[in-house]
């Protein structure tokens, strides 16, 4: 009795050996002894596919029916003639009895049996679910037309697996620093950690250590937004940016109970970004209104936050002093999630829910202040 799998598994390659059968390459039934590794999520690989050879990548997933998009990039110029190649995608699992083909994917070739019908910059871009955990290979094939060329076709391209750009497929970000790949032309979705009634510092920097590279501008192609989800699942950008340095305070108020989500972009299609991400939770004090000033030491790139107690229909003004290599903000989020800039004097309405938050963050490592702050009702 064959089981689930060994029954797909003859029904494909049955349904695509015809296919296959001018190409004259079979459905291979056993794994390669060599294969190149990719991981979901993972660098996008070049390769140089010729033509009736094959190259092959192997990848592994830790649980059944995990998402992962596909990505095959033809990066073949116009100007190549040698460049007009068809190749096919197959996609295989790798069982107990052999390879089981779940996909295939075929562009028929151009050039000199067709050459007025030259496609440049074509690629595929699949949405595919690995139905078991395991071990799984693609094949990718080339072929070139008419058959009895004996001219070297070759095509240059770029293979990888990204995560699905959906918010339920969203990396999990926990407080703390990690580095990522941000492939191009596809968006790296995370879910932020947060919790009600905390601060946070989301900053997106370069791998690049200045005193050891000459900076360059690595993240020039890359598009930042944070968004809040509240339990509609309705979306709401509340930062967006482009820029070599994000440097963001995110504050939640207490009773808020939306989820937030990072996207990064690179806008460069045949890229790969290496970016470290950091969300630090900045512990927050509080401050109650008083004539006397509290002094606050900000050392390095440090950002410190305080919560401005603060009664409905009262007036509070916020003074502040000795801020040299210092940036200070003030913060207002209101009930359901919405964050904007707060300013001195501090009118706070009737039956307020609003909270207050005082940021202050040293500009550089060099940073050594004493910042004064006076929070006093007017």
């Amino acid at each position: 009795m064959k089981t689930k799998r060994e029954k797909l598994s003859a029904t494909l390659c049955l349904t695509f050996g015809a296919f296959l059968t001018i190409l004259l390459t079979g459905c291979p039934t056993s794994a390669p002894l060599n294969a190149t590794k990719l991981e979901i999520g993972g660098n996008l690989e070049y390769g140089l596919l010729e033509a009736w050879k094959e190259d092959w990548y192997k990848f592994e997933v830790d649980k059944d029916d995990t998402p992962f998009i596909l990505i095959f990039k033809n990066m073949r110029d116009i100007d190549m003639d040698n460049a007009w190649l068809g190749y096919q995608i197959n996609w295989y699992y790798k069982a107990k009895g052999g390879l089981q083909l779940l996909e295939a994917i075929e562009k028929k070739p151009t050039g000199p049996a067709n050459p007025n019908n030259i496609i440049i910059e074509d690629k595929a871009r699949n949405f595919w679910v690995a139905p078991y955990k395991g071990t799984y290979y693609i094949r990718i094939y080339g072929y070139a037309q008419p058959v009895s060329e004996n001219k070297k076709y070759q095509l240059p391209y770029m293979i990888g697996l990204a995560k699905p750009e959906t918010y339920n497929d969203a990396t999990e970000l926990a407080v703390g620093t990690v580095e990522v790949n941000v492939v191009g032309d596809v968006l790296s979705i995370f879910k932020l950690n947060a919790s009600a009634g905390s601060v946070y510092r989301v900053k997106i920097e370069d791998t690049l250590d200045p005193n050891i590279v000459r900076p360059v501008n690595t993240l020039n192609n890359i598009n930042v937004r944070i968004v809040r989800m509240d339990a509609d699942g309705d979306v709401t950008t509340i930062y967006t940016d482009k820029t070599t340095l994000v440097d963001y305070t995110l504050t939640i108020h207490t009773t808020d109970q939306n989820k937030y989500y990072l996207i990064l972009e690179n806008t460069e299609e045949l890229e790969n970004v290496r970016v470290k991400i950091t969300f630090e939770q900045i512990l927050a004090g509080s401050l109650s209104a008083s004539a006397t000033a509290n002094t606050i030491p900000i050392n390095g790139k440090e950002a410190k936050a305080y919560k401005l107690l603060v009664e409905s229909e009262k007036t509070y003004t916020v003074t502040l002093a000795n801020l040299m290599g210092v940036s200070s903000s003030l913060i207002k989020v209101d009930s359901n999630g919405a964050q904007s800039q707060a300013y001195s004097p501090i009118i706070v309405p009737k039956d307020n829910t609003n909270e207050y938050y005082l940021i202050l963050k040293g500009l550089d490592e060099s940073t050594n202040a004493s910042v004064s702050v006076t929070f006093n009702t007017l």
